[in-house]
């Protein structure tokens, strides 16, 4: 009796929903896939530089392999762009304040902005009038950011199909407070007025570089959040007025033109989607006029009619750039949040990539869906956090229209916030350690690994509750694929029967699972399935080859 007693509380854990009757038709096309994203920022300088190889390599693997291993699990999650910080140089100048340190970046720039220190191959190369303009000239030093191009590099080895430049904050040569973050209550960007072009030639110079080792870059962020104060040594930052922001873009576009390079300017990087197309001013703002404050930014920068607006200039991309940040605590206030930035990239003809998202450490369990109340994690990245991510691509993509999704930090001391974990010696990262592979990597690898640059999302219906079971389909450029992701935040196990076009008749099904207690598992479903488990609190891709 006893034994049928423990098994009868054990039932409600193992409930099964009604099953859904999935049909997606792969004719109904949507927006086509840009790329799936991460940086290297804050430790992957770091742990480029000073980590064994071997635990290097595993990082890379991690993030980049698109192979599937012996083992028929995949090897990582295949990324599909890779985001470099082109830091300020806060690393290494003089009396260096922000933490935790790791977030202290190099620069290419020679620390004194001329040779007087560095006698690198620049500075042989002068003759001595040239050498006598030390304090003014400005040398680039490419044996910089050493770990960092590690991964670029690994990255391209790994066929990463894109790379992205992104800037924090204007080099500290260049700053008006000398420092990498900005000026407290100022809204203004802490660049100093004559610096603009040299900031723009110097991220253009970067990027021609690049091109010259074969890392072709493909896209420039110069502005990163520019509606947060930036005021504190917490990282690098600054904040921008509109008048800035378009100062900025015009001169980087000069600079791109002038080296004959065919790199976008990736804009927006918006701290908060509401900003992209309403108002919600701070009360920090009132040191400027209503039209510099960074809100309505869609309309501002690409409505022919402003004045602020970038659209004719010729690097631009045609698409704005936003955080999910602050867009994901209630289902139903995501779904409006990105309807809207959907509605408003549409009045102006433009597209949106959500290019950034980690889960903040202020949110608490009770202020989002689907977590249950005793939700904990030291590093948040845990199975709870990486069924929340789901559901954000989820919403980005249908409603939303996203063309892309990024997260934040490719890897972390301890995880925190990260795809990957770093455990320094000694707690020092420049003693090595080791790395582990966090949930949330493979949570997002349900998508990343299977959905690669160029498919196109196609009607998926019958699965749509994010409360439960909300689920999204690919296709590939040629067809022979069909991707589906299930994201099933409930406590109940469910079934997904799905219809195909009759094309698809003789297709080979697989399927992988991500949950408390599978890594992007390979769940070996029959070649034949068309009914397939959705396990509780799970992420399921099923995948369709035709032979």
């Amino acid at each position: 009796m006893k034994k049928y007693l423990v098994l009868a509380a054990a039932l409600p854990a193992l409930a099964f929903a009604d099953g859904l009757n999935v049909s997606i038709d792969t004719e109904k096309s949507f927006q086509k896939i840009d790329n799936f994203a991460a940086s290297d920022a804050w430790s992957g300088n770091f742990v480029g530089k000073y980590f064994e190889p071997a635990q290097k390599e595993r990082i890379a693997k991690w993030l980049f392999s698109d192979k599937l291993g012996a083992d028929g699990n995949p090897e990582g999650i295949g990324l599909s762009m890779w985001r470099f910080n082109i830091g300020g140089g806060t690393l290494e100048q003089d009396g260096a304040n922000i933490e935790p340190y790791q977030r202290r970046a190099e620069s290419f720039l020679d620390k004194d902005s001329g040779f007087a220190k560095r006698k690198t191959k620049e500075y042989k190369a002068l003759g001595k009038a040239d050498r006598s303009l030390s304090k003014t000239r400005e040398v680039y030093d490419w044996d910089k950011c050493a770990g960092q191009m590690y991964f670029a590099k690994k990255a391209k080895e790994y066929g990463v199909a894109k790379l992205l430049l992104f800037s924090n904050t204007p080099l500290v040569q260049y700053t008006r407070n000398g420092q990498g973050y900005g000026v407290p209550n100022d809204s203004r960007a802490n660049l100093k007025p004559d610096c603009y072009g040299k900031f723009a030639d110097y991220m253009a110079n970067v990027a021609k570089k690049f091109g010259e080792l074969g890392l072709n870059v493909d896209y420039i962020s110069p502005i990163n959040e520019p509606q947060v104060n930036w005021d504190s040594n917490r990282q690098e930052g600054s904040t921008w007025t509109c008048s800035e922001m378009k100062k900025i873009m015009v001169e980087l576009d000069r600079a791109l033109s002038e080296k004959n390079l065919d790199t976008q300017i990736y804009f927006g990087e918006i701290a908060n989607l509401k900003w992209a197309y309403g108002e919600d001013k701070l009360p920090r703002w009132k040191d400027i006029p209503a039209e510099e404050c960074p809100n309505f930014i869609i309309k501002k920068f690409y409505d022919p009619k402003s004045k602020f607006y970038v659209g004719d200039l010729k690097h631009m991309a045609k698409f704005v750039a936003g955080h999910s940040y602050h867009a994901h605590m209630r289902n139903s206030q995501m779904e409006k949040i990105h309807k809207a930035v959907a509605e408003e990239a549409a009045k102006y003809g433009i597209g949106y990539q959500q290019s950034e998202w980690c889960l903040l450490p202020h949110l608490t369990a009770n202020r989002m869906d689907c977590f249950t109340k005793d939700w904990f994690s030291h590093n948040r990245a845990d199975i709870q956090t990486t069924l929340l991510l789901a559901r954000i691509v989820y919403s980005d993509f249908v409603n939303g229209g996203s063309t892309a999704w990024g997260y934040w930090k490719g890897m972390e001391v301890e995880g925190n916030h990260a795809l990957v974990s770093v455990f320094p010696r000694g707690g020092r990262l420049e003693n090595g350690g080791v790395a582990e592979a966090n949930k949330i990597l493979w949570g997002l690898g349900n998508y990343s690994f299977f959905v690669r640059p160029g498919f196109k999302r196609v009607e998926l219906s019958g699965a749509a509750d994010l409360n439960k079971v909300a689920a999204t389909a690919y296709v590939s450029p040629d067809g022979k694929r069909v991707v589906a992701v299930f994201v099933n935040s409930s406590f109940d196990t469910d079934t997904a029967k799905i219809s195909l076009p009759a094309k698809y008749a003789s297709a080979k099904a697989s399927a992988f699972r991500t949950d408390s207690a599978m890594n992007l598992g390979n769940l070996r479903v029959a070649e034949s399935a068309r009914e397939f488990v959705v396990a509780p609190r799970s992420i399921t891709t099923i995948v369709f080859d035709l032979k």
